[in-house]
């Protein structure tokens, strides 16, 4: 089996305003974002939500997290190309679509078993983290709360 895997990713500027759209993607028992690991290059939209057993099938990457035996999430994993990160970012700051010139090829993006492991790896980490964070906060009788925080 190779250690290298060939996905769409998302190559596509509607999809990707779809994705960082945050009316979609925050609700009590989902939340989405983008995430940069350390020590990879790639940049990730992840989706993160109470487990209901069906996989996104656009999704490059899905796995499953639990912290305890209530709580079991299933993190969804989609690679954001590169060159479509500077087209939504012109888009959206500047106003200007740079559009190809020649008819767009598919792009596809490698995510090799490390890349996968290390993601996992840091987002478990993120998530028991931000999820004790939580936990914290809602046994704290003070009214420090941390407002940017997203609901899971």
């Amino acid at each position: 089996m190779s250690d290298v895997i060939f996905v769409k990713g998302c190559t596509d500027i509607d999809q990707l305003t779809q994705l960082a759209n945050p009316s979609l993607n925050h609700s009590n028992d989902r939340m989405a974002f983008f995430y940069n690991p350390p020590g990879d290059s790639q940049i990730y939209h992840i989706t993160c939500e109470l487990s209901n057993d069906t996989v996104d099938p656009l999704s490059d990457h899905t796995f499953y997290y639990n912290i305890d035996d209530n709580n079991f999430y299933q993190l969804t994993c989609k690679l954001i190309s590169h060159s479509l990160i500077v087209q939504f970012l012109n888009k959206k700051i500047y106003g200007i679509e740079l559009k190809q010139v020649e008819e767009p090829q598919q792009e596809y993006l490698t995510f090799s078993k490390f890349q996968r492991d290390n993601l996992e790896f840091h987002l478990k980490g993120f998530f028991l983290n931000r999820l004790t964070q939580k936990q914290i906060n809602k046994s704290s009788n003070s009214n420090d709360t941390i407002i940017a925080q997203p609901k899971l």
